[in-house]
Protein backbone atom coordinates (compact mmCIF):
# COMPACT_ATOMS: atom_id res chain seq x y z
CA UNK A 1 0.00 0.00 0.00
CA UNK A 2 1.51 3.30 -1.10
CA UNK A 3 0.93 6.37 1.72
CA UNK A 4 -1.34 9.21 0.32
CA UNK A 5 -3.16 6.63 -2.30
CA UNK A 6 -6.88 5.72 -2.91
CA UNK A 7 -7.67 2.68 -1.18
CA UNK A 8 -10.68 1.52 -1.57
CA UNK A 9 -10.50 -2.92 -1.32
CA UNK A 10 -8.62 -6.05 -1.28
CA UNK A 11 -9.77 -9.45 -2.74
CA UNK A 12 -12.23 -9.94 -0.31
CA UNK A 13 -13.63 -13.55 -1.53
CA UNK A 14 -12.28 -15.29 1.70
CA UNK A 15 -13.60 -12.76 4.00
CA UNK A 16 -17.24 -13.09 3.39
CA UNK A 17 -18.98 -10.89 5.92
CA UNK A 18 -16.38 -7.67 4.35
CA UNK A 19 -18.21 -5.52 2.28
CA UNK A 20 -15.82 -3.01 0.47
CA UNK A 21 -13.27 -2.97 3.75
CA UNK A 22 -9.36 -2.53 3.50
CA UNK A 23 -7.09 -5.00 5.13
CA UNK A 24 -3.69 -3.79 4.84
CA UNK A 25 -2.19 -6.43 6.76
CA UNK A 26 -3.82 -8.93 4.54
CA UNK A 27 -2.46 -6.97 1.41
CA UNK A 28 0.56 -9.21 1.33
CA UNK A 29 -1.85 -12.32 0.19
CA UNK A 30 -4.53 -10.46 -1.59
CA UNK A 31 -2.70 -7.84 -4.33
CA UNK A 32 -5.90 -6.69 -5.56
CA UNK A 33 -6.03 -2.87 -4.74
CA UNK A 34 -8.13 -0.15 -6.52
CA UNK A 35 -7.25 3.17 -6.99
CA UNK A 36 -8.54 6.00 -8.25
CA UNK A 37 -12.02 5.05 -7.75
CA UNK A 38 -14.15 6.79 -5.28
CA UNK A 39 -16.47 4.31 -3.01
CA UNK A 40 -19.36 5.77 -4.79
CA UNK A 41 -17.86 4.56 -8.14
CA UNK A 42 -16.91 1.13 -6.74
CA UNK A 43 -20.13 -0.12 -5.22
CA UNK A 44 -22.81 1.98 -4.16
CA UNK A 45 -25.34 -0.58 -3.33
CA UNK A 46 -23.28 -2.19 -1.13
CA UNK A 47 -22.62 0.84 0.96
CA UNK A 48 -26.18 1.89 0.99
CA UNK A 49 -26.69 -1.56 2.39
CA UNK A 50 -24.13 -1.47 5.33
CA UNK A 51 -26.55 -0.42 8.03
CA UNK A 52 -28.89 -3.19 7.32
CA UNK A 53 -27.14 -5.32 10.08
CA UNK A 54 -27.22 -8.62 7.87
CA UNK A 55 -25.21 -10.30 10.77
CA UNK A 56 -26.85 -12.67 13.87
CA UNK A 57 -27.99 -10.66 16.29
CA UNK A 58 -29.60 -11.49 19.56
CA UNK A 59 -33.02 -9.71 20.70
CA UNK A 60 -34.17 -9.48 24.48
CA UNK A 61 -37.09 -7.15 23.40
CA UNK A 62 -38.62 -4.87 20.89
CA UNK A 63 -39.77 -1.59 22.56
CA UNK A 64 -41.90 0.75 20.49
CA UNK A 65 -40.75 4.51 20.63
CA UNK A 66 -44.26 5.80 21.26
CA UNK A 67 -44.75 2.83 24.40
CA UNK A 68 -41.28 4.04 26.02
CA UNK A 69 -42.57 7.67 25.54
CA UNK A 70 -45.25 7.10 27.96
CA UNK A 71 -42.57 5.74 30.49
CA UNK A 72 -40.49 7.54 33.19
CA UNK A 73 -36.85 8.66 32.59
CA UNK A 74 -35.31 6.19 34.87
CA UNK A 75 -37.59 3.49 32.96
CA UNK A 76 -36.90 4.59 29.39
CA UNK A 77 -33.35 4.38 29.90
CA UNK A 78 -33.05 1.09 31.55
CA UNK A 79 -34.48 -0.55 29.13
CA UNK A 80 -33.51 0.53 26.28
CA UNK A 81 -29.76 0.91 27.04
CA UNK A 82 -29.34 -2.89 26.91
CA UNK A 83 -27.15 -4.55 23.70
CA UNK A 84 -30.36 -6.28 23.42
CA UNK A 85 -33.16 -4.25 22.56
CA UNK A 86 -34.35 -2.80 19.33
CA UNK A 87 -36.52 0.28 19.18
CA UNK A 88 -39.15 0.51 16.97
CA UNK A 89 -39.34 4.38 15.69
CA UNK A 90 -39.45 7.15 13.17
CA UNK A 91 -36.63 8.20 11.98
CA UNK A 92 -35.92 10.71 9.95
CA UNK A 93 -32.63 9.87 9.09
CA UNK A 94 -34.43 6.54 7.09
CA UNK A 95 -36.65 9.45 5.30
CA UNK A 96 -33.62 11.58 4.48
CA UNK A 97 -32.22 8.11 3.35
CA UNK A 98 -35.07 7.32 0.91
CA UNK A 99 -35.98 10.73 -0.15
CA UNK A 100 -31.79 11.77 -0.86
CA UNK A 101 -30.85 8.72 -2.30
CA UNK A 102 -31.88 9.93 -5.50
CA UNK A 103 -31.44 12.93 -5.64
CA UNK A 104 -28.24 14.43 -5.36
CA UNK A 105 -28.88 17.90 -4.72
CA UNK A 106 -30.13 16.93 -1.15
CA UNK A 107 -26.82 15.39 -0.02
CA UNK A 108 -25.01 18.13 1.54
CA UNK A 109 -22.22 17.04 4.34
CA UNK A 110 -23.65 18.27 7.77
CA UNK A 111 -21.26 18.26 10.78
CA UNK A 112 -22.09 15.37 13.44
CA UNK A 113 -19.15 15.45 15.17
CA UNK A 114 -15.38 17.11 16.02
CA UNK A 115 -11.88 16.59 17.75
CA UNK A 116 -8.50 17.19 17.79
CA UNK A 117 -7.63 16.12 14.36
CA UNK A 118 -10.76 16.72 12.38
CA UNK A 119 -14.75 16.82 11.97
CA UNK A 120 -16.99 14.01 11.32
CA UNK A 121 -20.07 14.66 8.70
CA UNK A 122 -22.79 12.66 7.47
CA UNK A 123 -24.01 12.96 4.18
CA UNK A 124 -27.60 12.97 3.72
CA UNK A 125 -29.14 10.07 1.70
CA UNK A 126 -26.23 7.78 2.12
CA UNK A 127 -25.44 5.82 4.90
CA UNK A 128 -21.68 6.93 5.42
CA UNK A 129 -19.75 8.99 8.14
CA UNK A 130 -17.04 11.16 6.57
CA UNK A 131 -14.11 12.18 8.89
CA UNK A 132 -11.83 14.88 7.36
CA UNK A 133 -8.59 16.05 8.60
CA UNK A 134 -7.60 19.42 9.92
CA UNK A 135 -5.22 21.08 7.76
CA UNK A 136 -1.53 20.93 9.06
CA UNK A 137 -2.74 17.22 11.08
CA UNK A 138 -1.74 14.88 8.37
CA UNK A 139 1.96 15.94 9.96
CA UNK A 140 1.46 14.16 12.98
CA UNK A 141 2.19 10.77 13.62
CA UNK A 142 -1.25 9.97 14.45
CA UNK A 143 -2.64 11.64 11.42
CA UNK A 144 -5.84 9.63 9.47
CA UNK A 145 -3.66 7.80 7.55
CA UNK A 146 -2.61 6.26 10.50
CA UNK A 147 -5.59 5.72 12.11
CA UNK A 148 -6.82 4.05 8.98
CA UNK A 149 -4.40 1.63 8.85
CA UNK A 150 -5.35 1.01 12.35
CA UNK A 151 -8.95 1.11 11.75
CA UNK A 152 -8.84 -1.62 9.28
CA UNK A 153 -6.72 -3.93 10.90
CA UNK A 154 -8.99 -3.68 14.40
CA UNK A 155 -12.38 -4.21 11.83
CA UNK A 156 -10.55 -7.46 9.90
CA UNK A 157 -9.30 -8.60 13.49
CA UNK A 158 -13.33 -8.23 14.96
CA UNK A 159 -14.90 -9.55 12.12
CA UNK A 160 -12.45 -12.54 12.19
CA UNK A 161 -13.26 -12.94 15.90
CA UNK A 162 -17.18 -12.16 15.26
CA UNK A 163 -17.77 -15.29 17.53
CA UNK A 164 -16.73 -14.06 20.60
CA UNK A 165 -17.32 -10.07 20.03
CA UNK A 166 -20.79 -9.76 18.68
CA UNK A 167 -21.89 -7.10 21.75
CA UNK A 168 -19.45 -5.15 19.99
CA UNK A 169 -18.96 -3.65 16.52
CA UNK A 170 -16.28 -1.93 14.80
CA UNK A 171 -17.57 0.81 12.56
CA UNK A 172 -16.60 -0.70 8.93
CA UNK A 173 -13.41 1.52 6.97
CA UNK A 174 -14.52 1.88 3.38
CA UNK A 175 -12.20 4.43 1.66
CA UNK A 176 -9.06 6.45 2.53
CA UNK A 177 -9.21 9.71 0.13
CA UNK A 178 -6.06 10.99 -0.23
CA UNK A 179 -6.17 15.66 0.03
CA UNK A 180 -3.69 15.35 -2.85
CA UNK A 181 -5.53 13.07 -5.46
CA UNK A 182 -8.86 12.55 -6.92
CA UNK A 183 -9.82 16.04 -8.18
CA UNK A 184 -13.17 14.38 -9.62
CA UNK A 185 -14.26 13.51 -5.05
CA UNK A 186 -13.15 17.04 -4.42
CA UNK A 187 -14.86 19.22 -6.94
CA UNK A 188 -17.77 16.93 -6.26
CA UNK A 189 -17.42 16.76 -2.44
CA UNK A 190 -16.29 20.21 -1.01
CA UNK A 191 -19.59 22.52 -2.63
CA UNK A 192 -21.57 20.19 -0.47
CA UNK A 193 -19.40 20.98 2.77
CA UNK A 194 -20.27 23.26 5.03
CA UNK A 195 -18.47 26.75 4.58
CA UNK A 196 -15.57 26.26 7.15
CA UNK A 197 -14.50 23.03 5.97
CA UNK A 198 -14.30 24.20 2.11
CA UNK A 199 -10.73 22.63 1.70
CA UNK A 200 -8.91 19.45 0.87
CA UNK A 201 -8.00 17.79 3.59
CA UNK A 202 -7.45 13.48 4.10
CA UNK A 203 -10.66 12.00 4.32
CA UNK A 204 -11.93 8.69 5.81
CA UNK A 205 -15.32 7.13 4.71
CA UNK A 206 -16.52 4.81 7.02
CA UNK A 207 -19.75 3.06 8.46
CA UNK A 208 -22.08 5.53 10.26
CA UNK A 209 -23.73 5.03 14.11
CA UNK A 210 -26.65 6.07 14.04
CA UNK A 211 -27.45 8.42 16.98
CA UNK A 212 -29.92 7.04 19.86
CA UNK A 213 -33.40 7.52 19.21
CA UNK A 214 -34.92 10.79 20.22
CA UNK A 215 -36.94 9.30 23.06
CA UNK A 216 -33.71 7.85 25.07
CA UNK A 217 -32.09 11.93 23.93
CA UNK A 218 -34.99 13.45 25.68
CA UNK A 219 -34.88 10.89 28.78
CA UNK A 220 -30.79 11.83 29.22
CA UNK A 221 -31.89 15.27 28.95
CA UNK A 222 -33.86 15.05 31.21
CA UNK A 223 -32.11 13.41 33.61
CA UNK A 224 -28.80 14.90 33.84
CA UNK A 225 -29.03 18.30 31.58
CA UNK A 226 -32.10 20.00 33.31
CA UNK A 227 -32.57 17.67 36.25
CA UNK A 228 -33.74 20.39 39.01
CA UNK A 229 -35.75 22.03 36.64
CA UNK A 230 -38.13 19.07 34.55
CA UNK A 231 -39.16 21.80 32.42
CA UNK A 232 -40.61 20.18 29.74
CA UNK A 233 -40.17 23.41 27.02
CA UNK A 234 -36.51 23.55 27.64
CA UNK A 235 -36.15 20.04 27.39
CA UNK A 236 -37.59 20.04 23.95
CA UNK A 237 -35.59 23.30 23.24
CA UNK A 238 -31.99 21.66 23.83
CA UNK A 239 -33.38 17.97 22.39
CA UNK A 240 -34.23 19.99 19.00
CA UNK A 241 -30.76 21.99 18.47
CA UNK A 242 -29.24 20.29 15.49
CA UNK A 243 -25.92 19.46 17.16
CA UNK A 244 -27.72 17.16 19.96
CA UNK A 245 -29.56 15.16 17.50
CA UNK A 246 -26.22 12.91 16.55
CA UNK A 247 -26.09 12.23 20.30
CA UNK A 248 -24.11 8.80 21.44
CA UNK A 249 -22.53 8.19 24.69
CA UNK A 250 -19.49 6.93 26.51
CA UNK A 251 -20.03 4.57 29.10
CA UNK A 252 -17.46 5.21 31.68
CA UNK A 253 -17.52 2.23 34.05
CA UNK A 254 -14.39 3.15 35.63
CA UNK A 255 -15.44 6.52 36.77
CA UNK A 256 -18.14 7.02 39.21
CA UNK A 257 -18.92 10.20 38.84
CA UNK A 258 -18.37 13.49 36.81
CA UNK A 259 -19.43 16.82 35.99
CA UNK A 260 -21.63 17.30 32.03
CA UNK A 261 -20.98 20.36 30.32
CA UNK A 262 -24.87 21.47 29.69
CA UNK A 263 -22.99 24.15 27.10
CA UNK A 264 -21.61 20.92 24.88
CA UNK A 265 -23.61 19.30 22.69
CA UNK A 266 -24.92 15.66 23.44
CA UNK A 267 -22.57 14.11 20.79
CA UNK A 268 -20.58 12.39 23.54
CA UNK A 269 -22.78 12.53 26.47
CA UNK A 270 -20.81 10.33 29.67
CA UNK A 271 -22.80 8.10 31.63
CA UNK A 272 -20.58 7.62 34.48
CA UNK A 273 -20.87 4.31 36.88
CA UNK A 274 -22.83 5.92 39.36
CA UNK A 275 -25.69 7.04 37.99
CA UNK A 276 -25.74 3.96 35.78
CA UNK A 277 -26.21 1.58 38.71
CA UNK A 278 -29.00 4.16 39.68
CA UNK A 279 -30.82 3.69 36.59
CA UNK A 280 -30.29 -0.25 36.89
CA UNK A 281 -28.34 -0.50 33.35
CA UNK A 282 -26.80 -4.03 33.32
CA UNK A 283 -23.37 -2.77 34.03
CA UNK A 284 -21.93 -5.86 34.37
CA UNK A 285 -23.64 -6.68 30.74
CA UNK A 286 -21.37 -4.17 29.63
CA UNK A 287 -18.14 -5.12 31.01
CA UNK A 288 -17.60 -8.79 29.73
CA UNK A 289 -17.59 -7.66 26.29
CA UNK A 290 -15.57 -4.75 27.01
CA UNK A 291 -13.77 -7.43 28.07
CA UNK A 292 -13.62 -9.18 25.17
CA UNK A 293 -13.28 -6.48 23.26
CA UNK A 294 -9.63 -5.51 24.61
CA UNK A 295 -8.67 -8.84 24.39
CA UNK A 296 -9.22 -9.26 20.61
CA UNK A 297 -7.59 -5.00 20.27
CA UNK A 298 -4.13 -6.90 21.97
CA UNK A 299 -4.10 -10.38 20.95
CA UNK A 300 -6.37 -10.31 17.54
CA UNK A 301 -5.56 -7.08 16.01
CA UNK A 302 -1.81 -6.51 17.94
CA UNK A 303 -3.27 -2.92 18.74
CA UNK A 304 -2.44 -1.19 21.95
CA UNK A 305 -5.55 0.52 22.27
CA UNK A 306 -4.50 3.49 23.52
CA UNK A 307 -7.67 6.30 23.99
CA UNK A 308 -10.24 4.20 22.06
CA UNK A 309 -13.70 4.33 22.86
CA UNK A 310 -16.86 2.87 23.81
CA UNK A 311 -20.25 4.09 22.81
CA UNK A 312 -23.99 3.00 22.60
CA UNK A 313 -25.39 3.81 18.85
CA UNK A 314 -27.67 2.34 16.99
CA UNK A 315 -27.56 0.70 13.82
CA UNK A 316 -30.61 -0.20 11.19
CA UNK A 317 -31.87 -3.86 11.51
CA UNK A 318 -33.97 -5.83 9.40
CA UNK A 319 -37.33 -6.13 10.99
CA UNK A 320 -38.50 -8.89 12.72
CA UNK A 321 -41.36 -11.32 11.18
CA UNK A 322 -43.87 -10.33 9.33
CA UNK A 323 -46.12 -7.88 11.47
CA UNK A 324 -44.79 -4.48 11.35
CA UNK A 325 -45.22 -0.70 10.80
CA UNK A 326 -43.86 -0.18 6.94
CA UNK A 327 -43.13 3.94 8.63
CA UNK A 328 -41.14 2.75 11.78
CA UNK A 329 -37.20 1.93 11.47
CA UNK A 330 -35.80 -1.15 13.68
CA UNK A 331 -32.97 0.60 15.26
CA UNK A 332 -30.46 -1.89 17.07
CA UNK A 333 -28.60 -0.58 20.48
CA UNK A 334 -25.21 -1.78 20.15
CA UNK A 335 -21.99 -1.11 21.61
CA UNK A 336 -19.48 0.49 19.14
CA UNK A 337 -15.48 0.61 20.07
CA UNK A 338 -13.87 3.63 18.11
CA UNK A 339 -11.28 6.16 17.52
CA UNK A 340 -7.73 4.78 17.03
CA UNK A 341 -5.90 7.53 16.21
CA UNK A 342 -3.37 7.51 18.95
CA UNK A 343 -3.38 3.90 18.75
CA UNK A 344 -0.20 1.80 18.16
CA UNK A 345 0.80 -1.92 16.64
CA UNK A 346 2.60 -4.10 18.60
CA UNK A 347 4.37 -6.60 17.18
CA UNK A 348 3.63 -9.54 19.17
CA UNK A 349 7.14 -11.46 17.97
CA UNK A 350 9.01 -9.70 20.96
CA UNK A 351 9.30 -10.60 24.09
CA UNK A 352 6.17 -11.45 26.55
CA UNK A 353 7.54 -8.68 28.88
CA UNK A 354 7.62 -6.13 25.63
CA UNK A 355 4.75 -6.88 24.45
CA UNK A 356 2.38 -6.92 28.57
CA UNK A 357 4.04 -3.30 28.91
CA UNK A 358 2.64 -1.82 25.90
CA UNK A 359 -0.62 -3.08 25.78
CA UNK A 360 -0.66 -2.39 30.24
CA UNK A 361 0.53 1.10 29.94
CA UNK A 362 -1.89 1.84 27.03
CA UNK A 363 -4.72 0.71 29.77
CA UNK A 364 -3.94 3.23 32.25
CA UNK A 365 -3.32 6.38 29.99
CA UNK A 366 -5.92 8.38 27.96
CA UNK A 367 -10.08 8.01 28.80
CA UNK A 368 -8.90 3.88 28.65
CA UNK A 369 -9.16 3.86 32.93
CA UNK A 370 -12.77 6.11 32.68
CA UNK A 371 -14.06 2.78 30.73
CA UNK A 372 -12.01 -0.11 32.31
CA UNK A 373 -13.35 -0.76 35.69
CA UNK A 374 -11.86 -0.26 38.64
CA UNK A 375 -10.40 -3.63 40.11
CA UNK A 376 -10.29 -2.40 43.58
CA UNK A 377 -13.80 0.12 43.79
CA UNK A 378 -15.26 -1.90 41.65
CA UNK A 379 -14.11 -5.46 42.02
CA UNK A 380 -17.28 -7.65 40.78
CA UNK A 381 -17.21 -5.34 37.80
CA UNK A 382 -13.57 -5.25 37.18
CA UNK A 383 -14.05 -9.30 37.70
CA UNK A 384 -16.51 -9.72 34.90
CA UNK A 385 -14.21 -7.44 32.94
CA UNK A 386 -11.21 -9.67 33.83
CA UNK A 387 -13.38 -12.49 32.54
CA UNK A 388 -14.39 -11.13 29.27
CA UNK A 389 -10.90 -10.26 28.52
CA UNK A 390 -8.96 -13.79 29.65
CA UNK A 391 -11.96 -16.24 27.86
CA UNK A 392 -11.37 -14.64 24.83
CA UNK A 393 -7.63 -14.11 24.94
CA UNK A 394 -7.24 -17.94 25.26
CA UNK A 395 -9.44 -18.33 22.22
CA UNK A 396 -7.47 -15.79 19.81
CA UNK A 397 -3.67 -16.89 21.28
CA UNK A 398 -4.66 -20.71 20.84
CA UNK A 399 -5.33 -20.27 17.24
CA UNK A 400 -2.51 -18.07 16.32
CA UNK A 401 0.10 -21.05 18.44
CA UNK A 402 1.00 -18.42 20.86
CA UNK A 403 -0.82 -19.65 23.96
CA UNK A 404 2.49 -21.08 25.18
CA UNK A 405 4.26 -17.76 24.87
CA UNK A 406 1.72 -15.32 26.00
CA UNK A 407 -0.54 -16.18 29.46
CA UNK A 408 -3.75 -14.10 29.74
CA UNK A 409 -3.56 -14.63 34.24
CA UNK A 410 -0.14 -13.43 34.45
CA UNK A 411 -0.74 -10.40 32.31
CA UNK A 412 -4.33 -9.36 34.08
CA UNK A 413 -2.52 -10.06 37.55
CA UNK A 414 0.41 -7.65 36.04
CA UNK A 415 -2.30 -5.28 35.05
CA UNK A 416 -3.56 -5.00 38.42
CA UNK A 417 -0.44 -4.54 40.03
CA UNK A 418 0.67 -1.92 37.46
CA UNK A 419 -2.98 0.06 38.18
CA UNK A 420 -1.79 0.25 41.52
CA UNK A 421 1.73 1.53 41.10
CA UNK A 422 0.59 3.85 38.30
CA UNK A 423 -2.84 5.61 39.91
Amino acid sequence: MLEGSNVACVDTSTLPHFHTSTLPHFLQQHKTCLSEVTMAQLDEREISNAPANSEAFSIDRQLLATDLARMTDLAILKLSLSLKSVILTTSSFSHLLRVASSRPELQQLNQIGVGLQGAVFEQVGKPLALKKETPGNEKLPSNHYHEYKIHCNVSAAFEHYQSINREVRVPRPFEFISRKQNDAFWDGILPKTPQDYRMRGDLVMMERILPLPKVLRRALISLFCVPEYHDRTEIETILNQPANKHCLARVYLGKANGNIDHDLPLRNIPLYLAPMERIGIETLHLAYPMGKAYATLHWGAAINGDDVEFVPGTSATAAQGTDHAPDLQYRAVQLYLLDFGQCEAVDLAQDPDVVYQAFKGAMVTGDNQSFIPHYSSSPALFATFRQGYIEAGNIILAEKKLQNKFNMEDFMQEYEEYVEDFL
